[in-house]
């Protein structure tokens, strides 16, 4: 069993990476980067290439094999020169996203847009997997799903279609795509798919992707997926929970949970290093905000000092606020 943080746009970059791999990446196993779009003119977006450069990675020992790029693409001769570039990088592994709800993503026919049509995806699978082969490029591809783009009636086919192709991990997001991030997880479903996997021979690694948030979130997950895939070895990536709660996966391993002082130490490293990585005092704030849309639920009434932060547009508007509501305010 592993844990991985999730790819999560504007959010998992390079400054967060390093400094929760810091604090609290004991017991993580890998970091997903945001999507790379490989665009039809083979070029990446300048601020996505920056994110991947391994320099970049000052926290980590093992960049090769401790982050793993997520692509974006639906066209197989695009995700190949895409994944080439990745790995000329040195990455060991290139994940390609079929996931992302976004409608500017899915009206693209990227991210979960690809399960839209399981014959077209098929062939889109089979011409990446069979050139990673035939040019024995040697980096590993990794695959991200939904159960389904629209119902979970899709489920059994495209799992059929993704046992066909030798993927290093395949990780499913316990949701279909019309369900975007409400509601609860499917887990029946996603058993099933899993089953449906396994019996169509398909051998690659599986994760859990879905609503762990709490250490009784994934308590109660992962009992009724050990009953449910009693044989089947179970990894877990946790996007938003994280954000939440940076400390999540060492509370889940049986460790400290989080505390008020470490979480203002990692919330000041953190402006820090957004301000080493976006070039305005503003939009450093707004790149905070972000976070703190997911970490107020620590504070207890704290809604008046809550405002506060949101209204600042400077640095010390925003660290006087910051420094209000972790001394006004109850830590829960």
């Amino acid at each position: 069993m592993a844990f991985y943080y999730a790819p999560m746009e504007g959010i998992t970059l390079y400054p967060l990476r390093n400094i929760h791999k810091d604090k609290f990446g004991q017991e993580m196993d890998k970091y997903f980067t945001p999507f790379l779009t490989a665009a039809k003119n083979y070029h990446f977006k300048k601020r996505e290439q920056r994110d991947v450069l391994p320099e970049y990675s000052t926290s980590f020992c093992d960049v090769s094999n401790e982050i793993v790029p997520q692509l974006m693409a639906n066209q197989a001769e695009i995700f190949i020169w895409a994944a080439k570039k990745i790995s000329a990088l040195g990455y060991n592994e290139v994940n390609l996203n079929m996931g992302c709800p976004a409608a500017t993503v899915v009206n693209r026919h990227k991210g979960s847009g690809l399960l839209e049509d399981p014959d077209i995806l098929d062939r889109m699978l089979y011409d990446i997997f069979d050139t990673v082969d035939k040019e024995n490029l040697g980096f590993k591809v990794s695959l991200k799903t939904r159960l389904g783009l629209m119902d979970v009636s899709e489920t059994p086919r495209l799992m059929e279609v993704l046992a066909s192709y030798p993927a290093s991990e395949l990780t499913i997001h316990a949701r279909v795509r019309s369900d975007f991030y409400k509601g609860e997880p499917r887990l029946d479903t996603f058993c099933q798919a899993v089953r449906i996997y396994r019996e169509n021979d398909g051998k690659a690694d599986i994760c859990y992707n879905g609503s762990i948030s709490t250490v009784s979130d994934y308590t109660r997950i992962k009992e009724y997926l050990d009953k449910e895939l009693p044989d089947v070895d179970i990894s877990y990536m946790i996007g938003r929970g994280l954000v939440e709660n940076p400390a999540l996966v060492r509370e889940i391993c049986g460790g400290e949970p989080l505390g008020a002082k470490e979480l203002k130490d990692y919330l000041d490293k953190l402006y820090a290093g957004y301000e080493g990585y976006i070039p305005e005092e503003r939009n450093v704030i707004f790149k905070m905000l972000e976070h703190w849309a997911f970490l107020h639920v620590h504070f207890k009434d704290c809604d008046k000092q809550l405002k506060a932060i949101r209204k600042a547009r400077s640095k010390g508007e925003y660290l006087a606020a910051v420094n209000n509501i972790f001394s006004s305010c109850e830590f829960t």
